[in-house]
């Protein structure tokens, strides 16, 4: 039998009433095991063998107020046992397990386990404030949504980028899971086997299982960072916003290359500004498999023009990670598979446009974007969209149910170098569905979150957009908002130095939208510096969930 554990913050791993057990045999008694992995401290395991043949196990877990169910089939025990999460923090959670064999006969085990959580990390920089502003007046228990918050202090470009969390909280804002690593999260995405996978800001690609254990991970052999043990190179320069696990366990990811390009612009805001030769980053979609081996690679250099420049080009976003001198010309922040058409879809920020690509020929099949600056050749490629409905700066492109395209327009500048941006008060951001006609390249705008009196919405980074299953519902992830009280004294420029905060709605699908749910990420107190973002949240549901 293994022996108990006490954590060095002094929580109790307690087993009760051990003996007397419906006549089932254990030659190792049920207990709960500590999870050494203290990247998720919400989790724990529960180990036993017993000779009664059970294909099922079911535990019945509850706190002060709350009670659900896991529910495993005998396969699924990892090394430590099986896995017990979903536990609120600062609670004695009890346990109980069922047993059922393969002809369904249940047998209730009648020790009952106990385990203490830990509480949430305190201090201003941990852990956000969670607060729920629109509630739902019934919901079910596996209606979880799935972040990362990000922390930020205002003016302090690097703050954050040590920090990666993900978390899961249930529709009260109850944190039920989290897991704590050493770089930024940008795209997760909760897989089909029920594991993780993410993308931190040092060019790694993760796949871990809940327990906070990694399963795979791959780096960028060419990042700044340098090698990696344990870690699979691939021979690129970086990954960064987004990566797809394709069908064939296969990653789709987002990569870039460096080319220096004669005559480049050295403003975005002087059109008359000495031009010099620059060292410009862009996009690179590749595809690599399970040992590291890229069997796909596009280049946005070789398919767009590179003398198209949009807003925030000289952000100093690649200088910050590692790039000196580098500019940043594409930004892509989504690649998403179109599996059946063998193509995929690319989200470029800086250039404000969506381009689906032909993956076997690598050929665009369509831009959806405004349409200066794309050049004679690509002029057959442009979506024919309405002028008021160009798209600035978006996020997130995904296609609904239905085949209409989604997406969060931030909605920033509403311009390009060098025309005049709008004023941030006027460039309010939104979810935006539109119905795209590919044989006669023309759009049709089908449905918008916008809410008249809300004008001051602004996300001036991130968001991300998905749409429920069942229900049809849209959830929204807002990014970072810039704050409301300094609205009118900020630019698109200085906007870093003013606090920001972000939200997650859950809109109803009708015109106009309404909205059902809502979230706000908050700083702990009033006094603080410390804000919160997000990249992005999704609606999860766990299949070991009742």
């Amino acid at each position: 039998m293994k022996a108990v554990n006490i954590s060095i913050y002094g929580f109790l791993f307690v087993l009760l009433n051990s003996c007397g057990t419906s006549n089932i045999n254990f030659p190792r008694a049920p207990v709960v095991v500590e999870n050494a992995n203290q990247s998720t401290p919400l989790t724990c395991f529960v180990d036993f063998d017993t000779d009664f043949p059970y294909e099922k196990v079911t535990f019945y877990i509850s706190d002060s107020d709350r009670d659900f169910q896991l529910n495993y089939s005998s396969d699924e025990m990892m090394e430590q046992g099986f896995l017990i999460f979903l536990m609120r923090p600062a609670q004695e959670n009890k346990i109980k397990i069922e047993l059922i064999d393969s002809k369904g006969k249940k047998q209730m085990v009648d020790s009952e386990l106990v385990f203490n959580t830990p509480p949430l990390a305190e201090g201003e920089t941990e852990f956000p404030k969670i607060e729920i502003t629109k509630a739902k007046t019934a919901v079910e228990k596996n209606e979880l949504i799935f972040f990362n918050p990000r922390r930020r202090s205002p003016g302090r470009a690097g703050f954050g980028i040590n920090f990666g969390m993900l978390t899961i909280i249930n529709q009260k804002g109850d944190v039920l899971w989290y897991y704590k690593t050493d770089s930024r999260i940008s795209d997760f995405d909760l897989m089909n086997n029920g594991n993780i996978s993410y993308v931190t800001q040092d060019s790694r690609i993760v796949e871990m299982d809940l327990a906070g254990n990694i399963i795979h991970c791959w780096y960028a052999k060419h990042r700044p960072e340098g090698t990696m043990e344990d870690a699979i190179p691939v021979d690129a320069l970086t990954f960064h916003h987004d990566v797809s696990v394709l069908p064939n366990g296969n990653r789709l990811a987002l990569s870039t290359e460096i080319r220096e390009v004669d005559n480049y612009y050295t403003s975005e805001t002087d059109k008359k500004a000495p031009r010099k030769r620059q060292k410009v980053m862009g996009d690179v979609v590749i595809e690599f498999n399970l040992e590291g081996e890229i069997v796909h690679k596009w280049k946005c250099f070789d398919q767009m023009p590179a003398m198209r420049i949009g807003y925030e080009t000289f952000s100093n976003y690649w200088i910050r990670r590692g790039f000196p001198g580098v500019i940043d010309w594409s930004h892509a922040n989504a690649v998403v598979p179109l599996h059946i058409e063998d193509a995929y879809l690319v989200n470029f920020r800086y250039q404000s446009a969506m381009i689906k690509v032909n993956k076997t020929s690598g050929e665009i099949e369509w831009i959806f974007a405004e349409p200066t600056g794309w050049g004679e050749d690509l002029q057959d490629k442009l979506l024919k969209i309405p002028e008021e409905g160009w798209n600035w700066h978006q996020h997130c492109p995904r296609f609904m149910a239905n085949g209409n395209l989604l997406f969060f327009n931030n909605n920033n500048y509403k311009a390009r170098p060098f025309d005049e941006p709008a004023p941030m008060r006027e460039s309010p951001s939104y979810v935006v569905e539109y119905k795209i006609d590919e044989e006669n390249k023309t759009v049709e705008r089908i449905w918008d979150s916008l809410i008249e009196s809300e004008n001051d919405i602004i996300s001036t980074a991130m968001g991300r957009v998905g749409e429920i299953p069942g229900t049809g519902n849209i959830l929204a992830a807002y990014g970072a908002i810039v704050s409301q009280e300094h609205i009118d004294e900020m630019t698109w420029w200085t906007r870093m130095n003013y606090p920001q905060w972000t939200m997650v709605r859950e809109f109803r699908h009708t015109t106009p939208a309404n909205i059902v749910w809502e979230m706000r990420l908050l700083p702990r107190n009033k006094e603080s510096q410390i804000g919160w973002t997000l990249f992005g949240a999704d609606r999860i549901e766990l299949k070991n969930l009742k």
